[in-house]
């Protein structure tokens, strides 16, 4: 008798614990990844933030000869707007580009010497815009795999951005 009500117990806590783990369901954690940098060795260093749940919404660029500046603007799932930390100088023409609803960053490329010269953004609707000078040796691009995009960058940074990188969000 002791035998049999032991292993009712134990079935009925295992069977109120399989119901608990059937109403659970799993977090999809985003994953962030970096590519990169390429650039010179000055200025310090930055990161934009790796939160997920964020979408790039609009970046902001100021730039001349070289790209003084870089900023990337945010949208959480209720539609509030985050607007990221300005990485580089003051200096150049300020620019915007605003993506479109279920538009992403797919690829940034440009050139560079000490500072990045150049940067040109792709998206996944196939619509580009570029800053910057004409100067740089070096070419440099960054595309992001099947099943993620750009979320974001990262390098070095003083009166101009001096290196760059991208980072990858795969959800």
């Amino acid at each position: 008798m002791k035998k049999t009500s032991f292993l009712v117990s134990a079935m009925t806590i295992l069977l109120i614990c399989f119901s608990m783990v059937l109403q659970v369901k799993p977090a999809s954690a985003e994953t962030f990844s970096f590519l990169g940098p390429s650039g010179g060795p000055g200025g310090n260093y930055f990161a934009d933030n790796q939160t997920g749940g964020l979408r790039v919404v609009e970046v902001r660029v100021r730039s001349g000869v070289y790209i003084d500046a870089v900023q990337f603007v945010y949208e959480n799932k209720i539609g509030q707007v985050i607007t990221g930390k300005i990485h580089g100088g003051q200096g150049g023409n300020l620019d915007v580009f605003k993506l479109q609803p279920g538009e992403t960053i797919t690829r940034v490329t440009g050139k560079h010497g000490n500072y990045i010269d150049s940067m040109q953004l792709v998206t996944s609707k196939g619509r580009t815009k570029g800053w910057g000078g004409t100067g740089g040796s070096v070419h440099y691009t960054y595309s992001a795999p099947p099943g993620s995009r750009i979320h974001g960058l990262f390098g070095r940074s003083g009166v101009y951005v001096d290196a760059l990188g991208v980072i990858l969000s795969t959800p």
